[in-house]
């Protein structure tokens, strides 16, 4: 009997002891789970220290003009519109372009990127001449330079996606892409209510 207390001790203990290798199997293999993530993580971060392109500069440039020009432009519409639908529309551009702006800021400090502090001299003369007009013809430029601007920071935000180096700029290029696909039927929308409402004497 005392030998097979004996076994049946040691069998426990083997037991026991193989049980605490597999609780630490298991431990090891969550805080290998752990480290990979954190591994993807910092893999992640990193990917914003790759090299910036000269096409990566470019687009960064031409998408805080775009974003600081969206921003002045919405912020004076929604402010002097005549029609309400304008208003919202001017107040929505605003609000988009402030936070892509901002991220846009984040991005290229992280990247050692210097961005410019003005629209520019083409957009800024497009905005001045949308706020020397009064009224509904201040309403008809909106929405017709609303139209335009759109479609061509589209294929700039393209471009970057498809042909950009650095794959931060070009997941940023891939986040704002649909906010401005979205401001271009906002603004078609606007465009097309404008041809059928009459134009007050």
């Amino acid at each position: 009997m005392t030998l097979h207390k004996m076994a049946a001790s040691a069998g426990l203990a083997i037991g026991l002891a193989t049980a605490g290798w597999s609780i630490a199997a298991t431990t090891g293999t969550a805080a290998a789970g752990v480290s990979t993530r954190a591994g993807y993580a910092s893999l992640a971060a990193s990917r914003a220290t790759s090299p910036v392109s000269s096409q990566d500069r470019m687009f960064m440039d031409q998408a805080s003009q775009i974003n600081l020009t969206e921003i002045s432009l919405g912020r004076f519409t929604e402010a002097r519109a005549s029609i309400t639908a304008e208003r919202k529309l001017g107040a929505r551009y605003a609000r988009d372009h402030t936070t892509a702006q901002a991220n846009l800021r984040a991005l290229a400090s992280s990247l050692h990127v210097t961005l410019p502090t003005t629209a520019g001299a083409k957009n800024s003369a497009t905005v001045a001449r949308i706020e020397a007009q009064k009224g509904r013809s201040m309403d008809d430029a909106f929405v017709s330079a609303s139209v335009s601007g759109h479609k061509a920071a589209i294929a700039i935000f393209r471009k970057e996606e498809s042909t950009g180096s650095n794959p931060a700029v070009k997941a940023y290029a891939a986040r704002y892409l649909p906010m401005l696909q979205t401001h271009l039927r906002m603004a078609e929308q606007a465009e097309s209510a404008l041809r059928t409402t009459p134009t007050r004497s």
